[in-house]
């Protein structure tokens, strides 16, 4: 296996002196900005992360611990404090089973392909990339990561031994047999010394999803109420009685929309990339904060922590309400063997899907008739061509069979803002603040350009992110509405016609007396004014 040249590529030494590389791939061809800022940091922190002696950035240790209560193996990275003159693998030998201390946390998941199971670390990297296009999915971080055979077969060794039920035992027994001749070219790199695999981050505050993880097959969740909501046609457009009688969000209504929401796009998504294996367990969520606040959507992840939980609930709003949102964890069975959603029909039955989600779909099969990015899967996230050829064919029949049904029986109407009568807002986690004793640099900068597409924008989220926030800053100082961007959301429409980015930055070029590009690039004339303007000079 050739691995990624990637856009980052970060060095660890095993302790046979084996070179090991954490490489973040490439963003996907001429869309750099569908990646968000809290993604390019959770990318390399996971390229950071070194197997034999690394430590978080609290200084915990990472210990590397087999995974042997499913049938897939695969290897989880705990975050915990080891006891003094206690070795790695014997802290792991101790803590194989699938309960662990809540000091002991689960941070990241390295996994390799399995030739005879549904296991195949492509499929881990595939919706990675999908989700940021789609927008949608809650799909974490992935990087390629390859490892040294000699200390994977230590671990093997031991996921053998310590394997719960004879699937388990089985999987780990072929895998610490590929070890031995570590030659086969869907997990080795091509000298035979190292793995090639998929290291993934592990969502916080993670739990089966309520019910649906308990379903047995597609044919149960097919058949199951929370299904029957998506492919109800009745009523269209959504109309749910999201308020209550003191005007307060019902909590029912809105897991209602939430849900529905996710369940479509996780079917789309699964038909895409071929999953043969969500419905046997594989259904995962996290609790959020809904809240409208001034007529926008706002939301939070609830706290993992319980003491940090209690906390956080002092700041959130008493009128929020806490809901169940799809995490879509474990991911590594697809493009292999089946595909449940294609088998079952469950596209054909949608009634209900968000139109971000649907108009992704169309710009994505235009993406894929490019030679570019049909490469870009290849070299970047370990695609074959054949793997490749069943995306797009997959992409293909699931744009045949929306189009066909859009507004016969299929809407547009799960997008959960517009349901609510709301502008949409992600609500990012604050920066950690610096200590008192550090020296920080509080002038702004942007690393690219911002602006007009056609004119070679890059229009990273963080960028335009700075860029609208300047812009909000200056119309208000000015009183000039016309150079508001209408909201900070780090993303410019293609069509930049519609985008009212662009035209804030081009009604302040005129304003300024430069000339009128609708483009902002960095230490640029533009740039400068909008730093003098908004006062951060």
């Amino acid at each position: 296996m050739n691995t990624p040249r990637g856009q980052e590529t970060v060095n660890h030494v095993a302790p046979n002196g084996t070179v090991e590389s954490a490489i973040r791939s490439l963003p996907f061809p001429g869309h750099p900005e569908i990646y968000s800022k809290k993604d390019v940091e959770k990318e390399k922190e996971l390229a950071e992360i070194d197997f034999y002696n690394g430590k978080t950035k609290e200084g915990l240790d990472i210990v590397l611990i087999p995974k042997t209560y499913s049938t897939s193996p695969g290897i989880n990275l705990h975050a915990v404090n080891l006891p003094t003159g206690m070795s790695h693998l014997s802290y792991a030998e101790g803590h194989t089973a699938k309960a662990h201390s809540g000091n002991d946390k689960i941070i990241a998941k390295y996994k390799q392909t399995i030739p005879t199971h549904f296991t195949y670390s492509p499929s881990i990297l595939g919706y990675y990339h999908l989700s940021r296009f789609l927008d949608t999915g809650h799909v974490e971080p992935v990087i390629v990561r390859t490892m040294d055979v000699g200390a994977h077969k230590l671990l093997a060794d031991l996921g053998k031994a310590k394997a719960i039920g004879s699937n388990n035992r089985k999987q780990w027994t072929e895998l610490r047999a590929l070890d031995d001749t570590h030659s086969n070219p869907a997990l080795y790199t091509e000298d035979g010394k190292q793995l090639c695999g998929a290291l993934q981050a592990n969502p916080t505050g993670e739990q089966s999803y309520p019910h649906l993880s308990d379903l047995g097959g597609a044919a149960a969740f097919a058949a199951s109420a929370e299904f029957g909501k998506v492919t109800n046609s009745s009523p269209s457009p959504l109309k749910l009685d999201y308020k209550d009688a003191n005007g307060k969000l019902n909590q029912a209504a809105v897991q209602q929309i939430v849900q529905i929401k996710d369940l479509s796009d996780m079917v789309l998504m699964d038909f895409i990339m071929g999953q043969a294996d969500r419905f046997s367990g594989n259904m995962h969520s996290q609790k959020i904060y809904l809240w409208i606040e001034n007529g926008v959507l706002k939301r939070k992840a609830k706290k993992s922590d319980s003491a940090k939980a209690a906390e956080q609930l002092k700041e959130i709003p008493p009128e929020a309400v806490l809901i169940n949102r799809m995490i879509l964890k474990d991911n590594d069975a697809g493009l292999i063997s089946g595909n449940s959603a294609k088998s079952y029909h469950l596209l054909e039955k949608i009634s209900h899907m968000d139109p971000k989600t649907y108009n992704g779909l169309l710009d994505l099969q235009t993406e894929l008739q490019k030679p570019e990015v049909a490469q870009w899967y290849q070299t970047e996230l370990l695609f074959k061509a054949t793997d490749f050829n069943t995306m797009k064919n997959n992409v293909d029949q699931a744009v045949g069979i929306l189009t066909a049904r859009k507004d016969k029986g299929l809407f547009l109407d799960a997008n959960v803002s517009a349901v609510l009568g709301t502008e949409d807002k992600q609500e990012q986690e604050p920066e950690p603040t610096a200590e008192s004793n550090d020296v920080v640099s509080t002038t702004l900068v942007i690393t690219g350009s911002v602006g007009r597409w056609e004119k070679g924008a890059r229009n990273l989220q963080v960028d335009v992110e700075t860029v609208q926030r300047l812009l909000e800053t200056v119309a208000q100082k000015l009183q000039a509405p016309e150079l508001d961007p209408k909201g900070v959301d780090g993303k410019i429409g293609r069509q930049s016609a519609k985008s009212n980015t662009v035209a804030a930055i081009e009604a302040f070029q005129s304003r300024s007396s430069i000339s009128i590009t609708g483009l902002i690039e960095p230490d640029s004339q533009t740039w400068q004014a909008l730093l003098q303007a908004a006062g951060e000079t």
